[in-house]
């Protein structure tokens, strides 16, 4: 907390990336690097 009506946040990216294959295919439609049947979520679909 910076004060009674503030507070502040710090982000960072602490990950390793992504591949240049990955990036490439990243927005399309049923596109996962996981294993069949493990969830897909929605990370990605939501952030598009």
């Amino acid at each position: 907390m910076l004060g009674n009506d503030w507070i502040s946040i710090h982000i960072a990216d602490n990950g390793p990336g992504m591949c240049e294959d990955v990036k490439a295919k990243v927005f399309e439609s049923l596109f996962t690097t996981k294993p069949v049947g493990k969830r897909t979520g929605l990370g990605l679909s939501i952030s598009h």
